[in-house]
């Protein structure tokens, strides 16, 4: 191979760090040049990023590779990371930034200011297009960084571990085009990814062979430590049925123990299978590939092939990528399953099916200024020159001076004119990015409103309950648009009666922070009690009295009372009376906004 450049890659694991690396040829060629790999004592589950034990790993292959001060592509583990894959209607490529950005918004649990994330567009099916975004905390991504720097190494690429391995498999097997899951069995997370033609899709969950290890300790009476040796030293998967067991008691207890830790991994992997069928519309796997350090163990691959009734080979990271004459081809023949982010983690380099840029902040700032270095020193020749030239002139005759002015005069005629088109650019720019903006904000609304009305309508128990007006309040209190028409009565319960401007319509933007419900019950003498009963369940109180912070109107509804009795006082007024010569109750509810809107108001007629 005609190497044309080598690459450092290192994968954070939460129990075993690996490093390795690799040549690039001149044809896209990937050759192993060397890999080392370093453990890490403690349970992984307990210690956050682990950054001191984390630190000490890193430091320690970068002295076994000497790749001290050298630039390295890294990956995140799978426990750090936010993955959701969401299809769009088509769009042009100015408004994909918008959507998808709104569409993060909705996935990531806490602000995208505190977080680096980043999306790939992952084709079209059907006439949709797919997207994969995945998300990380700023603080974690802080920290691994900051093991990786303190260990002596240059940031170059951050990639998720999930992301690197899928690239490593499309790279190694090109020719499989049918359903594939690569089951990546890590020391805190397993990550399943579904791999369709070019198409992916990739689900993590808590549990992997930490989990074993803890099932070990707990069920042997041995500290994490303890378990975890006894685990790689003589730990294996007992195959259960008719299989003699094993002459060492505490070896056959301990093969059960894996088993049965086993059993919870394949029951989260069938339940995410048939979510991603249904939900995500993929195809049945046919085949399944274990890679990672915790498929090691001596007969996890059987197990799983009898649990699943499908195939199950070893994930071969090295398929395709040549090995160098310092790797111990016999050793790394049984550790290829456990490459896969290496290999894809070096193949950054080339052309890649997904490429991500998960950078810290800084990291991404000061490779900007970093671009912008050669630009600086051209600009600087560029004007010394032109000075030298400058000078030259007005050192030969007056009439070099002169006829050099009359060149510089059109030069700048011209630019004059690139300027003008400049702004007039700039100036279309400014109203399609508002024209998008507006877009963006009216999907965002549409599906807030409907989201909320669909909500309240789920929860009425059937048609004795009507809801006849629900209308907007500014902070005072004040209802802004009334659907009463002329004549009839529209008192407002919730009114403090300050600022009474706020309540006459103007045609002014104001702020609204809660709606006003006005219902009827008309289901005769129970009317009372079904009202109160809906009342309370569109307020998320139990039968116990208690709230219940994952009902659905906690999306949208915020209501501050410590209990039943001081809710029924703040936020709902009540009267018994005649409806339409039947009998029936009225009643009025207060709703308070989990986050406050603006509206326009209109004129009163």
């Amino acid at each position: 191979m005609a190497e044309k450049k080598s690459v450092l890659t290192l994968n954070l694991g939460s129990q075993r760090a690996g490093m390795a690396r690799f040549g690039l040829g001149s044809k896209g060629a990937l050759m192993l040049k060397e890999y080392a790999f370093a453990e890490m004592p403690g349970d992984p589950t307990t210690d956050g990023t682990r950054r001191t034990a984390l630190t000490d790993a890193v430091r320690s292959l970068s002295g076994a590779l000497k790749a001290s001060g050298q630039s390295v592509n890294y990956s995140i583990p799978g426990q750090f990371l936010i993955a959701k894959f969401v299809k769009l209607p088509p769009l042009g490529e100015d408004q994909v930034d918008k959507i998808v950005g709104f569409e993060a918004q909705q996935a990531v649990p806490f602000p995208l200011a505190e977080t680096v994330w980043d999306y790939q567009l992952m084709g079209k099916n059907e006439g949709e297009v797919e997207v994969g975004i995945v998300a990380v905390r700023s603080e974690h991504l802080n920290d691994l960084n900051g093991a990786v720097e303190a260990a002596g190494l240059k940031t170059a690429i951050v990639d998720a571990a999930p992301v690197a391995i899928y690239n490593a498999f499309r790279y190694n097997y090109p020719e499989v085009t049918d359903c594939v899951l690569l089951v990546d069995l890590g020391a805190r997370t397993t990550n399943l990814i579904f791999i369709e033609g070019r198409r992916a899709f990739i689900s993590s969950f808590q549990t992997g062979g930490a989990s074993v290890t803890q099932s070990i300790a707990k069920e042997m009476g041995m500290d994490y430590d303890t378990a975890e040796a006894r685990k790689v030293a003589d730990g294996f998967v007992n195959l259960g049925g008719n299989y003699a067991d094993h002459e060492d008691p505490e070896i056959d207890a301990m093969s059960k123990v894996i088993r049965n830790a086993l059993a919870r991994i394949h029951g989260e992997i069938a339940r995410r299978t048939n979510a991603y069928r249904q939900q995500q519309g993929g195809a049945a796997p046919t085949e399944v590939y274990l890679a990672g350090a915790g498929a090691s163990m001596p007969f996890v691959k059987e197990v799983f092939e009898e649990k699943l009734r499908i195939p199950v080979n070893y994930f071969n990271a090295l398929k395709n990528v040549s090995v160098g004459p310092r790797v111990d081809v016999e050793q790394v023949s049984g550790e290829a399953h456990s490459l896969g982010e290496l290999v894809g983690l070096a193949l950054r380099e080339m052309a890649c099916p997904m490429e991500l840029d998960l950078s810290p902040k800084a990291v991404q700032a000061s490779r900007d200024v970093g671009n912008r270095k050669p630009y600086l020193f051209g600009a600087a020749a560029a004007l010394f020159s032109t000075l030298i030239g400058t000078w030259a002139y007005n050192s030969s005759a007056a009439s070099g001076y002169l006829r050099k002015e009359d060149e510089l005069k059109t030069k700048i005629s011209d630019l004059e004119r690139y300027d003008r088109g400049i702004k007039d650019a700039t100036a279309r720019e400014s109203t399609e990015k508002a024209r998008a903006d507006y877009i963006a904000d009216a999907v965002r609304d549409q599906k807030y409103w409907v989201g909320m009305l669909n909500t309240i309508n789920n929860l009425l128990p059937d048609d004795r309950i009507w809801i006849v007006q629900l209308s907007p309040l500014d902070v005072d209190g004040n209802e802004l648009i009334s659907s009463l028409t002329e004549g009839e009565s529209d008192d407002n319960p919730f009114a403090t009666g300050k600022n009474s401007e706020a309540a006459s319509d103007k045609g002014e933007k104001r702020e609204v922070d809660s709606l006003h419900l006005i219902g009827v019950s008309r289901s005769g003498e129970n009317a009372g009690e079904l009202a109160l009963k809906f009342i309370k369940k569109l307020a998320g109180f139990k039968d116990d009295g208690t709230t219940d912070p994952e009902s659905p109107s906690a999306t949208y509804f915020q209501f501050d009372a410590k209990d039943e009795t001081s809710f029924l006082q703040q936020y709902v007024k009540h009267e018994v009376g005649a409806l339409d010569a039947k009998d029936g109750y009225a009643f009025h509810m207060k709703l308070p906004l989990k986050r406050k809107v603006t509206i326009t108001t209109s004129s009163k007629k």
